[in-house]
């Protein structure tokens, strides 16, 4: 079983270096930042969850890149949810399958 709390492998210390690439001390919080648990992945709302999972794909410091085994299994856990056909998570689920061409 895995971990609900795993942020799909993404070590504390790859969140420490970001903050710290980026300034410990600065007021602005970079998008991409929050890397989601598994559990928030399987029970986040759909218009919850969009923001969170492009931000990470898309707008992440270095440090928090996603690669394509972390990106498959946040697509797993997606389409295995209950309501993987509405339009939102359907939404989701392409953005990964773009992120995987790349």
């Amino acid at each position: 079983m895995t971990d609900p709390d795993d942020r799909f492998g993404m070590p504390a210390s790859a969140f420490k270096a970001a903050r710290e690439s980026h300034g410990l001390d600065s007021p602005v919080f970079r998008a991409g930042m929050y890397v989601p648990t598994r559990h928030e992945v399987a029970t986040l709302s759909a218009t919850q969850l969009l923001p969170i999972v492009i931000d990470w794909m898309w707008e992440s410091p270095s440090e928090l890149i996603p690669d394509n085994k972390q990106i498959g299994e946040l697509r797993a856990l997606l389409a295995a949810r209950p309501d993987a056909d509405e339009p939102t998570l359907r939404e989701l689920i392409t953005a990964c399958d773009d992120y995987l061409k790349i």
